[in-house]
């Protein structure tokens, strides 16, 4: 619950700080939460596979239109409550903490390229073993307007990532590519205030010790135009 109040607060500090956008000037901002409801499934060779429950990330995020096909996006999320690993072949609570910056180009006002760098870092209390998987990214975004209210939208995006683990000071590495997805809707209840609901999958598998994380659940957000 204080996870929860203190990513509120600061996305309200966040969206309170974003200065206007000038008429004319061929830039729009939103600034609001974003929450992904997501369940951690792994699987390890020689191993069963083990999932956790469902936990939220949230917190808040930016996204601005920089003149007619420059677009930004800033997020900084993070669990609301532990992922819980409660099965026999593993037990542990693991909390979560996701930034990602991408700077992409509409190519055509509904489809376009990213790029960006991801940075997702993974503590279990008990142990004190951390666990960072950051990297570069890149992308493709597209969207379709159904309406004048409703829009769907997808992207498709390739992680060139690398895992750490970091272990009572023994630290280990391994390149940890990967790929990830998300589509749903967005839809503008007023023209200050959009919602979305969505789904998102991210899986990266570590190319010595073979073992897959698989991120899977759905998406919501509440952004308001600047």
């Amino acid at each position: 619950m204080k996870r929860s109040l203190y990513a509120i607060v600061l996305s309200l500090l966040l969206v309170a700080g974003i200065p206007p956008a000038h008429a004319g000037d061929g830039t729009a901002i939103n600034g609001g939460i974003k929450m992904w409801l997501n369940s951690w499934h792994q699987s390890r060779p020689g191993f069963s596979s083990v999932s956790s429950d469902s936990t939220m990330l949230l917190g808040p995020a930016v996204e601005a239109e920089l003149g007619e096909q420059v677009f930004l996006e800033a997020s900084y999320l993070f669990s609301t409550a532990d992922y819980r690993f409660s099965g026999p072949d593993m037990t542990a609570n693991i909390s979560r903490h996701d930034a990602d910056l991408n700077l992409g180009y509409l190519v055509v006002p509904e489809f376009g390229l990213f790029a960006g760098y991801k940075q997702a870092t993974f503590k279990e209390p008990a142990t004190g073993i951390k666990n960072t998987l950051s990297g570069p990214v890149l992308g493709m975004a597209f969207q379709a307007p159904m309406d004048p209210w409703l829009t769907f939208y997808g992207r498709l995006l390739y992680l060139f990532t690398r895992f750490e683990q970091n272990d009572a000071g023994t630290v280990f590495r391994e390149d940890s590519p990967g790929w990830g997805l998300e589509f749903g809707l967005k839809y503008a209840f007023t023209r200050q205030f959009l919602g979305s609901i969505g789904y998102r999958y991210e899986e990266n598998t570590g190319n010595e010790t073979d073992v897959t994380d698989e991120f899977s659940g759905l998406t919501f957000g509440a952004m308001l135009r600047f």
